[in-house]
């Protein structure tokens, strides 16, 4: 019997590639502002960036970072990234963070959790803090009962450290938990690995109903 179901965050609980789109478009608007650069260009500083940090840090939150992204950007364009890095982050974090809506199927799921005497647990790469920012902006604070990030743990999922940081924190064995996320590779075969049940949501309305089905 699952008594602890574990949630993925971006892609899973609201649409990440949509809010993401719009935040990069309104983020190369305001680069071509303040660096003075094409939509083309803008684009291709952005992938250059991303692709250095995270070639230099590897599976780590940190190459996840966008304000390193911005810095790396601003190097390369030989514009001070202080203050203009964390100018260009908030452009893009104010945009994300304002077009995030939870799915549907979120809110009565975690109340039937709720209802049933199962916790809820929060899984996600990414730093800390703007994960934090994300779950208060999509007002379900109250339903966490166990959160980890990559952050917190070392390594991005799939690794099984992450898995376990989260363990550590419950009561549970692996065997009760069921882990609900819309990555193949990192949740699904990242949780099976470490002994956990496991949903790949990929937008199926009747996502309640397979986890009922666990319950």
């Amino acid at each position: 019997m699952v008594r602890l179901v574990i949630f993925d965050l971006d892609g899973t609980l609201y649409s990440y590639e949509q809010c993401n789109e719009r935040a990069e478009r309104q983020l190369r608007e305001a680069m071509a502002v303040r660096l003075d650069v094409s939509d083309r260009e803008a684009r291709s500083l952005l992938k250059d960036a991303r692709e250095e940090v995270k070639g230099h840090l590897g599976n780590v939150a940190a190459s996840h970072n966008r304000l390193l992204y911005m810095q790396r950007v601003c190097e390369k364009k030989g514009v001070n990234p202080l203050p203009a890095a964390m100018e260009l982050y908030d452009v893009y974090w104010d945009s994300m963070l304002s077009e995030m809506e939870l799915f549907p199927y979120v809110l009565p799921l975690f109340r039937t959790l709720r209802e049933k005497g199962v916790r809820i647990g929060m899984l996600t790469d990414l730093t800390a803090h703007i994960q934090y920012r994300k779950i208060r902006r999509l007002g379900i604070g109250e339903y966490i009962d166990y959160f980890t990030s990559s952050e917190e743990a070392g390594e991005d999922k799939p690794s099984g450290k992450i898995f376990r940081k989260m363990m550590e924190k419950t009561p549970f064995r692996p065997e009760e938990t069921l882990m609900v996320g819309d990555s193949q590779e990192r949740d699904v075969e990242g949780a099976r690995a470490c002994g956990m049940k496991a949903i790949l949501y990929e937008g199926q309305a009747d996502v309640a109903e397979e986890v009922g089905r666990f319950l």
